[in-house]
């Protein structure tokens, strides 16, 4: 629901609060709304999982749904719902942008599942590792391009605003991931997995490039009221818009609480869809040479990277210390996915032992295997070896820790005791002191928690 109703609320509220606050914008505003829409948590997620944190698995998988539709739900309403606010050629009567934004999805899923089918059964034919490294990366390009390829043909009809080059990309990708739901075997999802990552970083820092050509800077630095809309909006985004839309598409979950909720609001940090979204609606705005384009053009790009910039800083390096303090968090245990992961391989070992020795496979590939399998099990209980020594100094280090902060803590009501310190001082130190000992034994908790292995 955050991922389409949620894109759709925060568009909206964001579009409404920015029109009222920022005076001569205009239309404009539901424009920035919408490409603000959308959240990039993948930063976050690194961050986190850096720190050695998990937030807790259901809001870690509503985050992560969000972020997989809702780029695509807000590419479909900035082209074709407010895109069209802002340019005069692209205006249509409201029947033609609901049957264009119901094309769209229609289209993206029918596109994704033929992608995916097509190149999920190329994968099973070829199986070698540099076939599956060339399908995986030109999957999405060729997913997008069908996509685009149906949009041209279609604005041929009068249906220009149809553009479902970006959910065909989402909907492979879901249809790949389950695989034997339309008819196919599993796919390589592990190889294919470090393909995307390397094709997805990759694409990043071009968006964020394209970002920059269409950002003028010496127009950023001059323009004193862009600055300070650039600030206004981030605050009404940050603050009321996204913050009012997850508190009313969560309403009906009984189950989840205001802290996360809260949790949720906060961590919706904006980032390389944003980019893209503003980079390619400046494209439009030029290629129709609106009346005023250049500033128009100007102005979108530097209020959305002010917006980038404050909630990258802002959100990314909070989000972290609310999730701590709201206690959403699971600490990352390595040590029982590594182990978990060796008693996996030495049961496989066992298991080629005996269908060798039932004579099931021959000599050179029972070898083969068996050194194969040793291996991995020596560098997993190396590793094992490793984390199990680092989580016990580190619980060491909170033990003395928490020591040191007692003995502070004993030490200051002595002297309070015997009169030597104010009532005042004595319990503003103890509060500060008593909420450090508290986060020591917290994470002293959850270091041990899966110490033995």
């Amino acid at each position: 629901m955050l991922a389409t109703l949620g894109v759709l609320l925060t568009s909206l509220i964001a579009g409404s609060t920015i029109l009222f606050f920022v005076a001569g914008i205009g239309p404009t505003a539901f424009l920035i709304g919408a490409i603000l829409s959308p959240t990039d948590p993948a930063a976050l997620f690194s961050v986190l999982e850096t720190g050695g944190l998990r937030v807790k698995r259901k809001l870690f998988a509503i985050l992560e749904g969000e972020a997989v539709f809702n780029d695509a739900t807000s590419v479909v309403l900035v082209l074709t719902v407010f895109e069209p606010l802002v340019v005069t050629a692209l205006q249509q009567e409201p029947a033609f942008i609901l049957v264009e934004f119901i094309l769209s999805m229609g289209l993206g899923v029918v596109i994704g599942f033929g992608v995916a089918y097509g190149v999920g059964w190329l994968l099973h034919i070829t199986g070698e590792d540099t076939n599956i490294s060339i399908l995986t990366a030109a999957t999405p390009i060729l997913a997008y391009g069908i996509g685009e390829l149906f949009s041209l043909i279609l604005e041929g009809a009068n249906l220009a605003g149809v553009h479902p080059g970006a959910l065909a990309c989402v909907f492979t990708g879901i249809f790949m991931a389950n695989a034997r739901k339309i008819g196919l075997d599993v796919l390589p999802q592990k190889s294919m997995r470090g393909v995307m990552k390397n094709v997805s970083f990759a694409f990043e820092i071009v968006v964020f490039i394209l970002l920059g050509f269409t950002l003028d800077v010496a127009f950023l630095v001059t323009s004193e009221g862009t600055v300070i809309s650039g600030i206004i909006v981030a605050l009404l985004v940050i603050f009321v818009a996204r913050p009012v839309s997850v508190f009313l598409v969560t309403a009906p979950d009984r189950s989840m609480g205001v802290r996360e909720r809260f949790f949720l609001s906060w961590a919706g940090v904006k980032g390389v869809a944003s980019a893209a979204l503003a980079a390619i609606s400046v494209g439009i705005i030029t290629e129709y040479q609106e009346p005023g384009y250049i500033d128009l053009g100007n102005n979108i790009s530097s209020i959305v990277f002010i917006v980038l910039m404050i909630s990258l800083v802002l959100q990314g390096l909070t989000t972290p210390i609310l999730a701590r303090k709201l206690n959403l968090i699971e600490e990352a245990d390595l040590t029982e996915e590594i182990s978990a992961h060796r008693n996996a391989t030495r049961h496989a070992l066992l298991q080629l032992v005996d269908m060798y020795t039932e004579g099931k496979i021959p000599k050179d590939l029972y070898s083969r295997m068996k050194v194969e399998l040793e291996e991995e099990i020596f560098r997993l209980e190396d590793e094992l070896r490793k984390l199990v020594a680092d989580k016990r100094a580190r619980e060491q280090e909170l033990e003395v820790r928490e020591q040191i902060l007692l003995e502070k803590l004993n030490y200051l009501r002595n002297e309070y005791e015997s009169g030597r310190l104010s009532e005042v001082a004595y319990e503003d130190e103890r509060g500060d002191i008593e909420a450090e000992i508290e986060d020591v034994i917290m994470r002293l908790k959850l270091t041990k928690r899966g110490r033995n292995v």
